[in-house]
C-alpha cells in the first residue's frame, strides 16, 4: 500500500462561514503525522543491508527489486530519512552534469576547494587523514622540519558534486523478512492516540475550535452627502435684506461664513446685490420703525446660526418666513 494510505484522517475547515447550517469541513489525510527511525539504528541491529543505487534508478524500481512491491518505496525513504526525493535521492549522470553546469556557470574543472592526502610517519602510522578540507596554502612539516610534498590536492567543482551524489547512492535497506513487521509497527505509531477529539465511529480527528467562525452582519448600502461642501448656500430673508452672506471653504476643510453690510453692497441705482431696493422692506423684514440696532442684532443672530449648523439655518429661515432649506 502507498504511504498516504496509512496516514490518519482529519477534518479540515475550508471556510469561516456555515453553509445551510452545515459545518464547512472536509476530510483529508493528516500529512503532519510522521514517524522517524531511531538515529544510528543500522549500527544497533542486523535488520538492514547496504545497497548502491545504480545510474538513473528510481526508488520504486529499487522497492520492486528488493521487496517485490513498487508501492513500498516509502519504506526506503523512511529508513534513510529522505524527506525530499529531488534533493536527497541520487541524480543520474546526465542530471548531475546539467546541475553542475547550471550551478557553476559551466566551469566544471575550476577548483572548488583543497583536501588533504594521507600522510604517514616513518613507521607507517597515519598522522593526517585524507579528505579534510584545507585552504590553498596548506603545508605539512615533519617533526624534523621536513616539508611533506603533495600534502593537499585540489578538488574541482565536478569532483565535489560527484562525491556528494555518490554518497547519496549508498543507502540502507530493510531486509525483506522484516518489512511486514515494520509496516505493522508503523501503522500503530502513525495512528492517533486516544483523545476526546477522535470520533468513535469513523476515527476521524475533529477539532471544533481550531478555526473561529466569523459572523458578518450585512449592512444596507447607502450614500450620504455628509461632509461634502454644499453647491448652493441659503440664507434667511432678513440676511438677504441687510447682509450679503458668502461661504468659503479653506484647504483644511473648514467652512468660513462672511457677510457684508447693505450699505457696502448697494449699487448706484439704490438696489443692493440681493435684489432689494434700499429703504424698502420685504415680507421677511421685521415690522416697526426700522431701528438699525434691532436689524443688526437679528442679522448677527441669523448669520451665526447659519454658520454653526445647516439644520439651525433651516430653522431660522422658517421663523422669518423667507429663504430656503439648508443643511444636509
Amino acid at each position: 500500500m502507498p504511504y498516504f494510505s496509512y496516514l490518519p484522517d482529519v477534518k479540515v475547515r475550508v471556510s469561516s462561514f456555515r453553509n445551510n447550517n452545515v459545518e464547512p469541513f472536509v476530510v483529508a489525510k493528516n500529512i503532519f503525522r510522521r514517524c522517524k527511525l531511531v538515529e544510528d539504528i543500522q549500527d544497533a541491529i542486523l535488520g538492514f543491508q547496504q545497497y548502491t543505487v545504480m545510474n538513473n534508478q528510481r526508488p520504486d524500481q529499487v522497492a520492486f527489486e528488493v521487496y517485490g512491491d513498487s508501492e513500498q518505496d516509502w519504506v526506503i525513504f523512511l529508513c534513510n530519512n529522505i524527506t525530499n526525493m529531488y534533493n536527497d535521492w541520487p541524480m543520474s549522470e546526465r542530471e548531475l552534469t546539467d546541475y553542475v553546469k547550471t550551478r557553476y556557470s559551466g566551469r566544471l574543472n575550476d577548483i572548488h576547494h583543497y583536501e588533504t592526502n594521507d600522510i604517514r610517519d616513518d613507521s607507517g602510522r597515519l598522522v593526517v587523514k585524507a579528505g579534510i578540507e584545507v585552504n590553498a596554502n596548506y603545508r605539512y612539516y615533519t617533526p624534523q622540519g621536513t616539508l611533506v610534498p603533495n600534502a593537499s590536492i585540489p578538488i574541482s567543482n565536478w569532483e565535489y558534486e560527484k562525491a556528494i551524489n555518490d554518497q547519496k547512492s549508498n543507502i540502507w535497506l530493510l531486509r525483506p523478512e522484516y518489512v511486514e513487521t515494520f509496516i505493522d509497527e508503523f501503522e500503530q505509531l502513525i495512528a492517533y492516540a486516544p483523545n476526546d477529539e477522535i470520533e468513535d465511529v469513523s476515527g476521524i480527528k475533529f477539532t471544533p475550535n481550531a478555526v473561529n467562525e466569523t459572523f458578518v452582519i450585512k449592512k444596507i448600502d447607502y450614500s450620504t452627502e455628509y461632509g461634502r461642501t454644499a453647491g448652493v448656500q441659503f440664507a434667511s430673508g432678513l440676511e438677504l435684506v441687510n447682509k450679503v452672506v458668502t461661504t468659503t471653504q479653506t484647504e483644511s476643510g473648514a467652512t468660513v461664513t462672511t457677510s457684508v453690510s447693505q450699505s457696502e453692497t448697494t449699487s448706484s441705482s439704490g438696489v443692493n446685490s440681493s435684489g432689494v431696493e434700499a429703504g424698502t422692506q420685504d415680507a421677511s423684514s421685521t415690522s416697526g420703525s426700522g431701528d438699525t440696532s434691532s436689524s443688526s442684532s437679528g442679522s448677527s443672530s441669523g448669520s451665526s446660526s447659519g454658520s454653526s449648523s445647516g439644520s439651525s439655518s433651516s430653522g431660522s429661515s422658517g421663523s422669518s418666513g423667507g429663504g430656503g432649506y439648508g443643511g444636509y
